[in-house]
């Protein structure tokens, strides 16, 4: 498949990089911000300088728009789903992200920035992997493959933590925890860092642990204050080690999220997009020097 006139396809980038460091950005429920945190984190760090991949395990396929694609209506093009079925290579799902609609007169391909594409067949990938021996380590074997060819890879979860998601755990090197503020909110991480734990008692050789927490759309109301303070401390009480650059409330994401462009892109210098640009560095990935 073309992507696009000045894209450069996955199969054209020979150098290595790696090995990459491996996030996967976990939360047992939607709508915490998973997907808007992997695609501008990865955003930014590919302007800083780093090779990013992004991986999307979503039936929805949130992460694959809001790097330009439609990925059920390309048709010929490999999905993470054909993989699954065994009728692709991991690598022919992976495509230069887009800042913008695939096709649209002005977008461009992202530099350092590629995709995984998802599928909204994902939705019955469970039961494809379940009577697979192996099951839990599908994904860090995909990974293997093309972890020196990249600095950072990113993989976005869906919302729960299931099968799809042990295999996250499994592949990642850390873990990152995406929250929205709020004291209920906040007990999710709990579960995932049990979840971590059974894993490890299974599988001795898995490594990843919760190393960062994120909390997106922090209030920024005067009205709303008392609810980011509670948030931040409760937060800061538990995780005081672990906690990045919180993302403040934003009515630019969603509208980004229609445009299908990461924020860099589409309100380069909204607060949200600063804030991404401080969680970057605060995972390690600082802007490198030409």
């Amino acid at each position: 498949m073309t992507v696009q006139p000045d894209s450069i396809p996955y199969s054209l980038v020979l150098a290595d990089r790696g090995p990459a460091r491996t996030f996967a950005v976990v939360n047992q429920s939607g709508g915490a911000g998973k997907t808007t945190s992997v695609v501008n984190i990865g955003a930014c760090a590919a302007e800083y300088g780093y090779r990013t991949l992004i991986v999307g395990l979503d039936a929805q396929c949130d992460a694959s728009v809001l790097c330009g694609y439609e990925p059920d209506m390309m048709a010929g093009q490999p999905t993470l789903y054909d993989v699954l079925l065994g009728v692709a290579d991991f690598e022919d799902t992976i495509v230069p992200a887009l800042s913008g609609r695939y096709g649209d007169k002005d977008t461009k391909a992202i530099e350092n920035l590629y995709i995984a594409l998802e599928s909204s067949n994902l939705e019955d990938a469970e039961q494809i992997l379940g009577p697979k021996t192996g099951r839990e380590f599908w994904l860090r074997g995909l990974l293997e493959k093309v972890r020196d060819k990249f600095d950072l890879i990113l993989i976005d979860c869906p919302g729960n933590l299931g099968l799809i998601v042990v295999n996250a755990l499994v592949a990642c090197d850390e873990v990152i925890g995406a929250v929205k503020p709020g004291w209920k909110e906040l007990r999710a991480l709990t579960r995932i860092e049990l979840k971590i734990e059974d894993i490890q008692a299974v599988f001795p050789g898995v490594k990843s642990y919760l190393s960062k927490v994120l909390v997106v759309d922090a209030p920024t109301h005067r009205s709303q204050g008392a609810v980011y303070d509670d948030s931040k401390k409760s937060v800061e009480s538990a995780y005081a080690d672990k906690l990045l650059p919180m993302v403040r409330r934003s009515p630019r994401i969603p509208e980004a999220y229609a445009a299908q462009k990461a924020l860099r892109f589409f309100d380069r210098a909204g607060d949200a997009t600063q804030d991404y640009y401080k969680v970057t560095k605060g995972l390690g990935f600082p802007r490198r020097k030409r």
